[in-house]
C-alpha cells in the first residue's frame, strides 16, 4: 500500500479541474489557457447560454464559490476533552485548529 504524506493544505480544486479538462478535451487548451469558444463548439447543442433560466442564487454567491476554491491550510482535529464518551461513542466534537 502506498504511503500518503499529508501537507496540511487542501486540494487545489481549480488546477485539478483544469487538468481533467486538458485530459478530456486537449483541443480546448491554447497557450495553457482554456478556449471557451472552442469548448462550446466541441460540446455542441448541450450548452445553455440563455439569460432566462431557473437557478438558485443569492448576493455574494460568486464570491462564495471563489472562496471555496482557495487553498486552505486549516486543519480539523478531534477534541477528546470535549467529546462525549471518546472511546465508545461514534460522535466526536471537532475543533478547527490553526
Amino acid at each position: 500500500m502506498d504511503e500518503i504524506k499529508l501537507t496540511g493544505k487542501s486540494k487545489d480544486i481549480v488546477s485539478d479541474n483544469i487538468s481533467k479538462l486538458k485530459e478530456i478535451f486537449p483541443d480546448v487548451i491554447t497557450e495553457n489557457k482554456i478556449d471557451f469558444e472552442k469548448l462550446k463548439l466541441i460540446l455542441g447543442e448541450d450548452i445553455d447560454d440563455s439569460e432566462e433560466r431557473y437557478s438558485f442564487t443569492w448576493p455574494g454567491k460568486t464570491q462564495a464559490i471563489k472562496e471555496s476554491q482557495k487553498e486552505s491550510t486549516g486543519t480539523l482535529r478531534p477534541c477528546k476533552e470535549e467529546s462525549k464518551n471518546w472511546n465508545t461513542s461514534k460522535n466526536i466534537y471537532i475543533y478547527r485548529g490553526r
